[in-house]
């Protein structure tokens, strides 16, 4: 049976998730369905003989809630899903496990899976680059072996049941004095975290730290400023600063 369609689903706050999926998707065709949940999407139902990638970033090694909630929008019928999860060069522990049981309980059939490096979202000096170009062109390659796979349904994958807990990040990001109040992080905070009349300051109480603000900041004054922050980046990129590889899973 030949593929007919190809879609690449992610949430990607900071953008490097939407890399890797689309260079997956790549490697099976160059014509891709997208579709960006990082601010939700609507119902989608997938036919049999697609063939669907699926993103996440890893959160305290774990599926982010929020994207958890967007994937509850699509159903499948069998259709062959590969799954990628993105992480900051720590541990993306039970992400693709956790991520792998969603999809089933939507009717999708996980044929492979891969865990991906790409700059840490919160300590950006950490995997700072990445993902490069040899992470992409091994993202693509991965995509196209799975097509050996889109048969199969016996994938294993590492972690832990029950899941490890997600904890609470301390500090938020806020904006500097060079915010000229564009609206352009207002309107892309997928938590609404950032009030149009005030757009320096942040809600904790709704803030994720997904670093889409920063990242989306036409003025780049969005930033962690907090002395704990800093504390915490300098412990975390002493342990972290080595560069890891991808982990790719297929079928036993």
């Amino acid at each position: 049976m030949e593929v007919n369609g190809v879609h690449a689903i992610y949430f990607s706050p900071a953008l490097s998730t939407k890399k890797i999926v689309k260079a997956v998707a790549e490697g099976i065709s160059p014509h891709i369905v997208t579709y960006d949940i990082t601010q939700g999407v609507g119902k989608t139902v997938f036919l049999d003989n697609s063939i669907v990638v699926i993103g996440v970033p890893a959160y305290y090694g774990r599926v982010p809630s929020l994207a958890k909630e967007h994937l509850s929008q699509f159903k499948a019928n069998g259709t062959p899903a590969i799954l990628v999860c993105v992480y900051g060069n720590r541990e993306f522990e039970d992400t693709l496990l956790e991520l792998q049981q969603i999809c089933i309980e939507s009717g999708f059939k996980v044929i492979s899976a891969g865990a991906f490096v790409a700059r840490h979202s919160i300590f950006t000096n950490v995997a700072e680059g990445r993902p490069d170009t040899a992470d992409l062109e091994a993202a693509r390659e991965f995509g196209k072996q799975s097509l050996k796979y889109r048969y199969t349904n016996n994938l294993h994958l590492p972690g832990n049941i029950p899941y490890r807990a997600i904890g609470a990040i301390p500090f938020v990001p806020t904006g500097g004095r060079q915010c000229d109040k564009c609206g352009v992080c207002v309107k892309a905070c997928p938590t609404n975290a950032i009030a149009d009349d005030t757009p320096k300051k942040t809600d904790k109480s709704k803030c994720i730290s997904c670093g889409r603000c920063i990242e989306l900041c036409p003025q780049k004054t969005r930033k962690y400023r907090s002395l704990i922050y800093h504390i915490a980046k300098r412990k975390f990129t002493k342990a972290h600063n080595g560069r890891k590889e991808i982990s790719l899973f297929f079928p036993l």
